[in-house]
């Protein structure tokens, strides 16, 4: 792989394996609307160079304008509001390894709804990264007020891996059509449109009495991990392609885990451990061999995960 393209993807693989834990420090001092307000509009404002070329070319085009907004809704409204909702009764460590499971929900949809072909692969790997959330929520989960906090955490951590993965299909003709940096772009900016109708919370979120370690974790989630991670692992797949590259998205769990620890003092136990083991070969299973996909721009084969753009 080249020099290049391993630093930026790595970079990126980073910035978002850190992201949970950054959204789970700044979750309990603000609520999950103003929070993802703030952050959408850092990214969107960063990003609406790119997307400005695509609003010019969609608007008397109302199919894939259509697309687009959907592209939008999926990925910024329905994957990183339940995320973040889910953050609030789950430790990061343990949504870091439950988003793992995302290309296997895009294997599965695509299998569904696309038409795409795979061997058994991608059915024993959903099975083992099913088998893996079932560990990492244990019997604790269904006893207990606690125990249903986090029953409805992992539940709506689940659906947000959902809602990716069907904007990852949706948004794939756009990328096709119109550049994966431009597409994925356009849909931020398009996702975070729907925010903008919260905006009268922001007088009363207490933003005045946040510290500074608050403001750079936002900070770091609208400019490092939304926008500056999607830039830097657009151009590592452009300069070295996906099928390798994309293999560095393994790594982003254990980033996750690993950060979680250092900074917000999270213990990894052996429930833990075992249930982000079986996830990760799980995936590793379904995304490799006969049941990866393959894009239409390049004919690589790749772990379906692969998207362009990841904005936890």
């Amino acid at each position: 792989m080249r020099r290049d393209a391993l630093a930026a993807g790595l970079t990126a693989v980073v910035l978002w394996g850190l992201a949970p834990v950054a959204t789970r420090a700044v979750v309990g001092h603000l609520s999950p609307l103003p929070l993802l307000l703030l952050r959408m509009v850092m990214a969107s404002l960063l990003l609406l160079p790119w997307a400005v070329s695509v609003f010019r070319r969609v608007r008397h085009r109302l199919r894939l304008a259509g697309r687009l907004v959907a592209a939008g809704l999926l990925g910024l409204v329905g994957y990183n509001l339940l995320v973040t909702l889910g953050l609030r009764w789950l430790p990061a460590s343990t949504v870091g390894l439950l988003l793992a499971t995302e290309p296997v929900w895009v294997l599965v949809l695509g299998r569904l709804f696309s038409g795409e072909r795979g061997g058994v692969r991608p059915w024993l790997g959903s099975a083992a990264a099913l088998a893996g959330v079932a560990v990492l929520a244990g019997p604790g989960a269904v006893t207990g007020a606690s125990g249903y906090r986090a029953l409805a955490g992992i539940g709506l951590v689940l659906a947000s891996t959902l809602s990716f993965a069907a904007y990852t299909i949706v948004l794939r003709p756009l990328s096709a059509e119109l550049g994966a940096l431009p597409a994925t772009a356009a849909s931020t900016v398009v996702g975070t449109v729907p925010y903008l109708a919260f905006a009268w919370m922001l007088p009363g979120a207490g933003l005045p009495h946040l510290g500074p370690a608050v403001w750079a974790d936002l900070v770091f989630l609208g400019v490092g991990s939304t926008a500056a991670g999607m830039l830097l692992w657009n151009f590592a797949i452009l300069a070295d392609g996906a099928s390798r590259v994309s293999m560095l998205l393994y790594l982003e769990p254990a980033v996750s885990v690993l950060a979680a620890s250092v900074f917000l003092g999270e213990h990894v136990t052996l429930a833990m451990a075992g249930g982000g083991l079986l996830i990760l070969t799980g995936v590793a299973v379904a995304s490799t061999g006969r049941g990866a996909v393959k894009p239409a721009e390049s004919g690589q084969s790749v772990p379906a995960g692969s998207s362009a753009a990841h904005n936890e």
